[in-house]
Formats: C-alpha cells, sequence, structure tokens
C-alpha cells in the first residue's frame, strides 16, 4: 500500500509505545521511529514494512488511523480517535514526517519490534570493506567517509559506518571481539549471576555480584562496575542497581593470553585485554536477558570504570549497542583521549608508553609508537560509536599524566558526531579539580544523577549535555580536515 508524499500526524500516547518506518520509497526503507513512554530514540534496521500498532488514547478512543484498501494507492482517514489523542493529556508528543510508503500490522507490537533493534551490533547486516593498515595524516580520520570512499549522509549509512569504525579498531587497536557465541545462559542465587559461555567446543564461567536488583516481575535499571565503579554514593536512592564485574576473571591484564577469554579462544587470539573485558560485559547482558529472576531490566542499562577499566568501560559501551549509558571516568590515553593529541603534549601518557604498560590491546598496537600519524583510527571513532546512547565522560584536571588536552580533544571531535546525529545533548565531558584518582568528586554528583535518570529512568526532563573548556584549547582546522554532516 503506497501513499505518495502524504504528511502523516503521528501522536504518541503516554502509556503506549510504538514504531513508524518512514521511507523514500517501498523498496527503499530509511528509518525507523521508536516512541516510548518519556523518550525517542531512533533505530535503522532493515525490513521492508512500517509497522504501527494501533495507538489508543487513555479514554479507549481507538485506534490512530484508519486506512483505505479500495484502491492500489490506499488512502490514509483520520479516525474519530485523532482528535480526542491529540487534545488528551496522554499525548505526549507530536510527529510528522513525509512518507511513500505504509504498511499497518495491527498484530505487531511495539516491543516485539524494537527487540530486533536490541542487539549487540549489528555487524551481520553491514558489509565490511578492505580495513587499511597504514595511512599518512597528522590530523584526525575522517569518521564520515565509508572504507570504499561513500560520504555518510544518512542515519542508514552511520550504523554501518559504526560497524566500519569497530572493525577498523579491531584490526588495527584492540584485537577482535568474537560475535555471537554459541551458547549463554545463567544462573542467579544471593545476589550473584553466574555466567556461562559455551563457543568453540569449549565452555567456561565467570560471576558477577548484584546488589540493589528487582524482582522477574518489577526489574530494575543497572549500571556495571568495572572493579563495582567509582562513583560511589552518586546514583543511591535512585532505584538502580550495580553490577561488580570483575575484568580479570575474563582476562587479567598482566598476563597476555590467559583467562576465560582465552580458554575459549586460544591463548594467541588478537584480542588484548580491553576488547576480551568488553567481550564479557557483553556475556553478562545475554546472561541477564535469559535469567529474569536476577530482577534487572536489560533494556536500561549502563557501564562505568576508572582510569583502565575507564578504558574499559569505553570499549564495552562503544561495542555493545545494547548498553544505553556509559560513563568512562579518567580513562586517560588508550580511553576517552585521542593519540595523535596526546603525542602533542609532554605530559600525557604516550602511545609507546600505553601499548607496553598492561595487556591492553593487541600487541601490533606498538607498531605505531613512533608514528601515530600513521594510524588510519583515532579515539573520537571510539567515543562516537556511542552515539547516540549517552555518553558522561569525567575527567580529572590534577593528574597531567592523564592528559587534560588529549582528552578535551577527543571530546571536542567527539561531539561532531553527536552532532551529525542530532544527539549532542546525549554527549557531556565534565572535569573536576582537587581529588585523588578515581575518587568521586562530589561536584559530579549532579551530572551522573542527570544522566541516569535520563538514560536508565527515562526521565527525559533531566539537562545534559556540555564540554567544559577550563583551561584547555582546541583549534578545529587544526585537527580536521572533514566537514560534518546532518544525517537524515
Amino acid at each position: 500500500m503506497k501513499i505518495p508524499q502524504y504528511l502523516v500526524p503521528v501522536a504518541v500516547s503516554a502509556t503506549t509505545a510504538f514504531i513508524l518506518w518512514a521511507c523514500e520509497s517501498s523498496s527503499s526503507p530509511e528509518e525507523v521511529f521508536s516512541y516510548t513512554e518519556s523518550s525517542a530514540s531512533e533505530f535503522p534496521l532493515s525490513s521492508s514494512e512500517i509497522f504501527i500498532p494501533p495507538v489508543e488514547s487513555s479514554s479507549s478512543a481507538g485506534p490512530l488511523f484508519e486506512v483505505s484498501s479500495s484502491s492500489e494507492t490506499g488512502e490514509v482517514l483520520s479516525s474519530s480517535s485523532e482528535e480526542n489523542l491529540l487534545s488528551s493529556s496522554s499525548a505526549e508528543t507530536l510527529y510528522s514526517c513525509d512518507v511513500d510508503c505504509l504498511v499497518l500490522q495491527s498484530s505487531s507490537s511495539a516491543e516485539e519490534i524494537q527487540e530486533d533493534t536490541f542487539k549487540e551490533d549489528f555487524r551481520d547486516a553491514c558489509t565490511i570493506g578492505n580495513i587499511p593498515t597504514t595511512y599518512n595524516n597528522a590530523k584526525l580520520p575522517d569518521p564520515f567517509t565509508m572504507l570504499d570512499g561513500t560520504p555518510v549522509s544518512t542515519r542508514a549509512q552511520w550504523k554501518c559506518r559504526r560497524e566500519e569504525l569497530a572493525a577498523l579498531l579491531e584490526a588495527v587497536e584492540l584485537g577482535e571481539k568474537p560475535r555471537h557465541p554459541q551458547k549463554v545462559t545463567g544462573s542467579y542465587a544471593n545476589g550473584k549471576l553466574t555466567v556461562t559461555v559455551t563457543d568453540n567446543g569449549n565452555t567456561v564461567s565467570f560471576s558477577v555480584g548484584i546488589t540493589g536488583a528487582g524482582t522477574a516481575e518489577n526489574p530494575r535499571p543497572a549500571i556495571i562496575g568495572y572493579g563495582g565503579g567509582s562513583l560511589g554514593s552518586s546514583y543511591s536512592g535512585l532505584g538502580v542497581a550495580s553490577i561488580s564485574f570483575n575484568p580479570d576473571d575474563v582476562a587479567p591484564e598482566s598476563s597476555r593470553g590467559s583467562g576465560n577469554f582465552y580458554k575459549l579462544y586460544g591463548s594467541n587470539h588478537s584480542a588484548g585485554a580491553l576488547i576480551a573485558w568488553a567481550w564479557g560485559v557483553s556475556r553478562v547482558i545475554d546472561a541477564l536477558a535469559v535469567t529474569p529472576e536476577a530482577g534487572i531490566d536489560v533494556h536500561h542499562l549502563g557501564v562505568t570504570g576508572c582510569s583502565r577499566w575507564g578504558k574499559g568501560a569505553l570499549v564495552a559501551g562503544a561495542f555493545d549497542a545494547r548498553i544505553a549509558l556509559v560513563i568512562p571516568q579518567e580513562s586517560g590515553s588508550g580511553g576517552a583521549s585521542n593519540w595523535r593529541s596526546a603525542a602533542k603534549d609532554s605530559e600525557a601518557q604516550p602511545l609507546s608508553s600505553a601499548c607496553t604498560e598492561a595487556a591492553w590491546f593487541r600487541s601490533s598496537l606498538c607498531n605505531y609508537k613512533n608514528n601515530v600519524n600513521g594510524l588510519p583510527t583515532d579515539h573520537h571513532f571510539l567515543t562516537g560509536m556511542v552515539a547516540p546512547h549517552g555518553l558522561l565522560v569525567l575527567d580529572n584536571t590534577g593528574w597531567v599524566w592523564l592528559g587534560e588536552n588529549a582528552s578535551y580533544a577527543n571530546a571536542m571531535s567527539t561531539l561532531e558526531i553527536f552532532k551529525s546525529l542530532g544527539s549532542e545533548k546525549d554527549f557531556t565531558y565534565s572535569k573536576a579539580a582537587n581529588h585523588m584518582h578515581c575518587s568521586f568528586p562530589n561536584e559530579n554528583t549532579d551530572e551522573v544523577q542527570a544522566f541516569v535518570k535520563k538514560y536508565l529512568l527515562d526521565d527525559a526532563s533531566q539537562n545534559t549535555g556540555k564540554i567544559e573548556a577550563k583551561g584547555v584549547y582546541y583549534t578545529v582546522s587544526d585537527w580536521q580536515d572533514w566537514t560534518t554532516p546532518t544525517l537524515q
């Protein structure tokens, strides 16, 4: 059923979610808009249909739209309920768009459709081109040009460009993250979730501790904290559970090739500890999804960590699209910091040090230790992959080894990616002084609470989105020879 250039008004009730797919033609789907109780987020999918489950107002006035099938072109008729819904107190959002095709399937629920988008990644929907390992540019690599040279202009293209950025980071810096293990199960008792993973004919298990969980009937959002996290009591009392993840249970950073990850995939696997830890977090999410008695809402998860675990938390959040909120603290070089910028800061940790301090990266990253401009990657790729989810980067101005200028350069270049998606309010870079490394400063409490409320508790009224520039600078022409598109 085709509706040429018909302007469709869409209202959102406060209690019902639905999805509208707008497309350029019946064979060229573009975007999915998913609206829920208090927020709207966008997911590009690969189906060829538009689903609009019936939306009813609190007065049970009936579906918002009626569709006539008396002709091939079809016709959208305003039902009597449309006026009631739009004027009722339950209507929170009005959205309009031009569509060329429309398919109504009243038997489908928005929750079922949204589940198709709740995936670790979308690699299986994308073709990844040849990964370059050589490069020569002192400026930051372009995040908006596909590997085949095609400019990124749509959100649908960004879905696969994001996968290309992941593939680049895996090939050059982090090592491969294995996807879709054969089987993941979970068992929960006395505040402990045991995760069991089977792949390649082998099975390993590790556990995480959970405090403040809900129930199977009323699960709670949660924050996965590397080493328990370093956010102190900043989100206490908000009804958000804490999950304590011990990275060493998956891959000890002090010994490359040992630990549960390498028992499954071999001691010579390319993965460094950061991507192995990210794999572990993804398996925790898999286990939570099939263990409702753990009382955790897997659709509202955050991840955090500080210092080396801040690097790890950022990698986990970038490489798993199911994570709604990422809070890396004081992650320094190799985290929310650009290698090229760190190389120009005499006090920041250089790549030559970070690639050898621990088994964080694939061993071949050290090939670039004297040639950071040869990297076809930099870490605006990593932080940019989090978009359009929530990203709160917390920095410490008193520790020069962390590279304040390099972190700020990362923030400014990351902001361009969030801007391209219209989600600059989803990213904050915040600095605090006068506290020890990884001790949480009280002045960051309001920011943490705002992000937790917005992304884990669906409170869209929270004010987020800022970049602090005290004592640092960023000149665009020094670092960017690319422009930022507005992705459609």
